[in-house]
C-alpha cells in the first residue's frame, strides 16, 4: 500500500510503517511556524489541544497551575514526561473537555492554541462564569502541495490540512482518507469525499495502528 502523510510524525511511528512493508511519502499540507510567548498569566487551568503548543509552554512548566486539560493520551504522556507537577487530564475531544469545564465552573482558563482554531471551546463556555484567555503559540499556513503519485490512502489531521490538499489535487472514492478525528471526517464528507477511516482516539500512533490493522491484506495461502 502506498500512502501519503500530510504532516511530520515521530520517526518511531514512521519506522513502524516500514516494518509492515508500507511505502509512504511525507508531504506537509500545512507549514507550522512556532511563536515565542511571554510568561503566561495566572490561571486555574491550562488547556492544550494541539501538539504544536507543547514546545511553547515547556519552559514555563514550573509556573503551571495545579490542573492541565489536554486532548489525547499522547499529549498527556508528553506533558507528564516533562516532570510537570500539575495533574494532567486528557479527553478524546474538545466537546467532552468543554463539558467537564462547564460543569466545574472554573474561574480562570488559559487556552494555548494556534492562530486558526475552532471556536468549540469558546462557544461551549458562553454563559459560564469561566474567563477564557487564549495564548497563540503558533501560526499555520496552507502549502497547497501537488501530489505527483496516486496514493491508496491519505492521512489527514485537520480540516485546514484538507483544504490545502484539495486546492491542487483531486481524488476518487477509491482513495481512503485516514483521519485523526470526527471533525476531520465531517469536513471530508462536506467536500464530497466519503471513503474515510477515523481513529478511535485523536492520536497519530493509534491512527496508524488501527488503519493498518483494518486494511492489511491477509497472507496468501496455497
Amino acid at each position: 500500500m502506498l500512502v501519503v502523510i500530510t504532516k511530520k510524525l515521530p520517526s518511531s511511528q514512521l519506522d513502524s510503517l516500514k516494518s509492515i512493508g508500507c511505502e509512504y511519502d511525507v508531504i506537509e499540507s500545512l507549514e507550522i511556524i512556532p511563536l515565542e510567548i511571554n510568561r503566561p498569566q495566572e490561571a486555574d487551568v491550562w488547556i492544550l489541544s494541539s501538539r504544536n503548543s507543547l514546545l511553547a509552554i515547556k519552559e514555563f512548566v514550573k509556573q503551571a497551575p495545579a490542573q492541565i486539560y489536554c486532548i489525547g493520551k499522547w499529549m498527556e504522556n508528553e506533558l507528564k514526561s516533562t516532570n510537570i507537577q500539575s495533574h494532567v487530564q486528557s479527553f478524546d475531544n474538545m466537546k467532552s473537555l468543554a463539558a467537564d469545564l462547564r460543569n466545574k465552573k472554573i474561574s480562570r482558563l488559559l487556552y494555548f492554541c494556534g492562530d486558526h482554531h475552532r471556536e468549540e471551546l469558546s462557544q461551549a463556555l458562553v454563559g459560564s462564569p469561566s474567563l477564557l484567555t487564549k495564548v497563540i503559540t503558533h501560526e499555520s499556513h496552507l502549502t497547497y502541495p501537488i501530489l505527483k503519485k496516486k496514493y491508496n490512502a491519505v492521512f489527514v489531521f485537520s480540516p485546514r490540512s484538507i483544504e490545502s490538499l484539495l486546492q491542487n489535487n483531486s481524488f476518487t472514492n477509491e482513495t481512503i482518507f485516514a483521519c485523526i478525528g470526527p471533525t476531520t471526517v465531517s469536513y471530508l464528507h462536506q467536500r464530497g469525499l466519503n471513503n474515510t477511516f477515523c481513529a478511535s482516539s485523536p492520536d497519530s500512533e493509534i491512527l496508524l495502528h488501527e488503519f493498518f490493522e483494518k486494511y492489511k491484506k491477509p497472507p496468501i495461502t496455497h
